[in-house]
């Protein structure tokens, strides 16, 4: 199985095509990504970029690889980022309609209670 790592460099540098940009993108060395790519290839059996001092390409293998592993890894960042907000607790704004005396007090009642539970939420109230 492949590391998180290696998942990461696949996709962006099949984006950036530049081992430069990769690295600053991921937040590691430029010699790490090269490393981690080579990896990769020798577990893969096969090179997934071509490079010379100028320019990386994907191979045609690479290319394939790419286009099946990364709407995988959009998915896991996507659930990981909902993951993330989930446990940030509520937050945003709520917009809030009553009609009547009555239901102004027990609206403002329930705003209370959710203000103390939630501090990440503004709520606005107005009349109907």
């Amino acid at each position: 199985m492949p590391e998180r790592l290696e998942i990461e460099s696949l996709v962006v540098l099949a984006g950036e095509l530049h081992f430069g940009r990769t690295a600053e993108r991921l937040h590691v060395a430029r010699a790490r990504v090269s490393q981690t790519i080579q990896g990769l290839e020798r577990r893969v059996g096969a090179p997934l970029f071509e490079r010379t001092s100028r320019s990386v390409r994907l191979t045609p293998l690479g290319r394939r690889l790419h286009a099946e592993v990364e709407p995988g890894h959009r998915r896991v960042r996507a659930a990981l980022e909902r993951a993330r907000a989930e446990a940030r607790g509520v937050e945003g704004d709520l917009a809030v309609g009553y009609l009547g005396t009555a239901a102004g007090e027990f609206v403002m009642d329930v705003v209370r209670a959710l203000a103390g539970r939630h501090s990440g939420i503004e709520v606005r109230i107005h009349e109907t």
